[in-house]
């Protein structure tokens, strides 16, 4: 059986990607609140928890778009390099970060960082999986019902077009 490792905040922690995916073995490492330095930061125990897995898909950096801290490309670089150092059997997946509905927040901010979240994934030979695109209309506003109250989880609709993404992604590879 094939096994599939998520990590990321909750976005990621809140879905039953075990349910969705039963043909694999999935380890959701999602934690709510966590910003691209808590990830770096708990890298280590990633690595004690998780053993040459067929995919990881990587979601992070909302929190500290959320909080104004926007030149997270340092330390997301340096979870890539080890991710893809201590996992050299792994296709690594870096997944874009979702558009946002928060009036603090332009979501063109969240367009650049996904552009260098891209370069990294070039850089390292790692895949890219571009789901923002698939979250916003026409205009670039985020699709209606995909996210959210709070304009930054996702509803019911959001998850099953994230998840049927990952599951296209893991038809091709």
């Amino acid at each position: 059986m094939k096994s599939i490792v998520l990590i990321g905040d909750s976005l990621t922690q809140w879905f039953d990607w075990q349910r969705r995916f039963p043909d694999y073995k999935v380890a959701n490492l999602g934690i709510s609140g966590e910003t691209v330095e808590g990830l770096l930061a708990r890298r280590e125990g990633i690595r004690g928890r998780i053993e040459n897995p067929d995919y990881i898909f990587l979601m992070t950096g909302i929190n500290n778009i959320a909080n104004g801290q926007y030149d997270i490309a340092g330390p997301y670089q340096e979870i890539v390099r080890n991710l893809t150092t201590w996992y050299k059997k792994t296709t690594l997946v870096i997944q874009s970060i979702l558009p946002v509905e928060l009036a603090w927040i332009s979501n063109d901010i969240i367009k650049d960082i996904n552009r260098r979240l891209e370069q990294i994934a070039r850089e390292y030979n790692a895949k890219y999986l571009d789901i923002y695109s698939l979250f916003v209309d026409l205009q670039g506003n985020p699709k209606s019902g995909y996210l959210s109250d709070d304009g930054v989880h996702l509803a019911g609709k959001g998850y099953e077009v994230w998840a049927d993404e990952v599951e296209r992604f893991l038809s091709c590879y």
